[in-house]
């Protein structure tokens, strides 16, 4: 009898790495070896497969690239809202600071002779407080 040579089957699955970034579960051929000879290239089948691979793929770089341009548009409008909201807590925290601290002069203001020395808190704490209150109209006008 004839010495039939045995058909193996193809032990070399490449690093554990090329694993990873090639296999894509339920793809049929993610097994196969990657190299092919001249004459594969030539025959039909491959090049229409080959080619069927080339759209996809053209397809899938149509698709990141929109949704690299959406990311880009909504990464800036998320950055514009945060320097947004900066200024608006800077507003808050001037606006209860100015309340706060007026109203205490104003308060402070009782203790003194207003003939004396007692105006002078109150004309500051007064003023605080005015500056407080534009403050917040100026922060509602934006």
């Amino acid at each position: 009898m004839e010495d039939i040579p045995k058909i193996e089957k193809d032990t070399d699955t490449g690093t554990q790495l090329e694993q990873t970034l090639n296999y894509i579960p339920g793809r049929p051929y993610s097994k196969l070896r990657r190299e092919l000879s001249d004459e594969e290239l030539t025959n039909p089948a491959v090049q229409k497969l080959l080619l069927s691979e080339i759209d996809r793929l053209e397809i899938r770089v149509a698709e990141l690239e929109l949704v690299e341009k959406n990311f880009h548009s909504v990464d800036k409008e998320k950055a514009i809202l945060v320097e947004r909201g900066k200024a608006v807590n800077a507003m808050e925290i001037l606006y209860s600071i100015c309340l706060a601290i007026g109203s205490g002069l104003i308060g402070l203001a009782s203790l003194f002779e207003i003939k004396e020395k007692g105006w002078i808190p109150l004309i500051c704490g007064a003023v605080l407080i005015i500056v407080g209150v534009i403050s917040k109209i100026v922060k509602k006008w934006d």
